[in-house]
C-alpha cells in the first residue's frame, strides 16, 4: 500500500517547500521550519490523515521546547536505502539526540539506532551496544507506530505496540537536557512520511521501565582522559614515520573524558571541516623502568599512533574501508606493544575522520610502576 502511495506522491506534490522557495509548512497544528536542513518536504493526506513527507533533510517544529514527556507518531516508508526519525533536545550549539530507523534493515540487529549528535557529527560508530541498537520489525505496507518516553536523562522507545521498550537509552549522551524537536531523513533513498504526532507531558503511568544492558563497560586499564589538539589537515601526518611539527598546540586544546564504554568521542570538543579532519589525541605515560606494555585500542576512521614521536601503528577502519559490510564501529579490538622508556613517554594518536563517529579508545592493563598523565 505505501509503495503505491509513494508512487502517486512522486507524480503530484502540490504542497511542497524546498530550500529554494517557502521555508516553512503547517502540519498537525504545528509550524514546520525547513530552513536548517535544505529539506524537501510535502504535506499530504495519506489514509485520511495529514502527513509530513520528508526527503533527505531536517524539519524542525517551530516554538516547541521539549525536555521530558511522551512523543508519539506514525511513520511509513519504502524498503529503501535510507535513514530517518526524530531529533530532540536540539540545543543552540547543535547538540542533540537522534533515533533513526534503517529503512532497509527490518528485523536486523541494527534496524534502529540511537546516537547523540555534536558539532554536526553523528556518533553511530561509537554507540553500538544494546543500549543504542534495536532489532525493530517494520511494515512496508502501512504505518509503523513510534512512542518514546523521556524522563530526565533516560528514554524508553516502544515500536509497533510493543509492551516493553524496544530500546532503553540509559544516558542521553548529548547532555543538552532540553531543546527543540524535529525530524531528520538522510541517505540516498530516504523518504519518510510522519503522521499523527502527539507531544504530551508525563502522566502518572509514564515511567522508565527499561534497564541498561551493561554490555559495553570500559575494560580494565582503560585510559579515561585524553588531551585533544585543534583540528588540522590529515595531509600533514600522511606517510610520516616521525610525527612532524604541527601548527596546533600540543598536548591539546581540550581535555576529553571518555564515554562509559571507554571510547573518547572527539566530536565533543572538535568540529570536522574540509581542511580540519584530524586531531592529535594524547596522553603521557610515566614508567619506573624501560619495559614493553600492550595497548589495546580502537579508532575511527583512520589513525597513526606515535610513541615518543615515532610511528608504531597505522590503520584504517572507516565505514566500508575493508569490505562492503564493514561498519567501522569502535571497540578495543587492536593491540600494539609499546616500548616504554624509563621516565616519561608521550603517546599520540593522529585520528582522522570522514563521518560516522570520530573516536579513539585505549587501555593499558599492566599498571604496576606506570602512571597515566593526561
Amino acid at each position: 500500500m505505501y509503495r503505491a502511495i509513494l508512487a502517486l506522491l512522486a507524480l503530484a506534490l502540490p504542497a511542497t517547500a524546498t530550500a529554494q522557495d517557502e521555508r516553512a509548512l503547517d502540519w498537525a497544528g504545528q509550524r514546520v521550519d525547513l530552513a536548517q536542513g535544505g529539506a524537501n518536504a510535502t504535506i499530504e493526506t495519506i489514509d485520511g490523515v495529514e502527513a509530513l513527507v520528508l526527503t533527505r533533510g531536517l524539519a524542525m517544529l517551530e516554538g516547541v521546547e521539549f525536555s521530558e514527556g511522551v512523543i508519539e507518531f506514525d511513520l511509513a516508508f519504502d524498503e529503501a536505502f535510507g535513514f530517518g526519525g526524530p531529533v530532540w533536545h536540539v540545543a543552540e550549539d547543535g547538540r542533540q539526540e537522534y533515533f533513526y530507523i534503517r529503512q532497509h534493515k527490518s528485523g536486523q540487529p541494527d534496524a534502529g539506532q540511537y546516537t547523540p549528535m555534536r558539532n554536526g557529527l553523528t556518533s553511530w560508530q561509537i554507540f553500538t551496544d544494546r543500549d543504542a541498537l534495536a532489532p525493530l520489525g517494520f511494515t512496508y505496507e502501512g504505518w509503523n507506530h513510534f512512542k518514546m518516553v523521556v524522563v530526565g536523562d533516560r528514554a524508553d522507545i516502544y515500536f509497533n505496540g510493543s509492551r516493553m521498550p524496544a530500546l532503553h537509552i540509559p544516558d542521553l549522551a548529548s547532555d543538552s537536557g532540553a531543546g527543540r524537536l524535529g525530524f531528520r531523513a538522510s541517505g540516498p533513498q530516504a523518504r519518510i512520511a510522519f503522521a499523527n504526532l502527539s507531544i504530551r507531558e508525563l502522566g502518572p503511568h509514564d515511567v522508565i521501565v527499561g534497564t541498561p544492558s551493561g554490555e559495553r563497560e570500559a575494560p580494565g586499564g582503560a585510559i579515561t582522559r585524553w588531551s585533544v589538539s585543534d583540528p588540522f589537515p590529515e595531509a600533514l601526518v600522511q606517510d610520516q614515520p616521525v610525527l612532524p611539527g604541527l601548527p596546533v598546540s600540543l598536548p591539546g586544546a581540550a581535555t576529553l573524558e571518555v564515554e562509559t564504554s571507554g571510547i573518547a568521542d572527539i566530536s565533543r570538543v572538535a568540529a570536522l571541516g574540509d581542511e580540519a579532519d584530524t586531531v592529535i589525541v594524547s596522553t603521557r605515560i610515566r614508567s619506573d623502568r624501560a619495559r614493553q606494555v600492550r595497548l589495546k585500542f580502537g579508532y575511527s576512521d583512520r589513525v597513526r599512533l606515535f610513541l615518543n614521536g615515532r610511528l608504531v601503528f597505522e590503520g584504517e577502519a572507516g565505514w566500508r574501508s575493508r569490505d562492503h559490510f564493514f561498519l567501522g564501529t569502535i571497540g578495543f579490538h587492536d593491540t600494539v606493544v609499546l616500548p616504554l622508556q624509563e621516565g616519561e613517554n608521550l603517546l599520540q594518536a593522529a585520528v582522522s575522520e570522514t563521518f560516522g563517529g570520530w573516536g579513539f579508545a585505549g587501555a593499558i592493563a599492566e599498571r604496576d610502576g606506570i602512571i597515566i598523565l593526561p
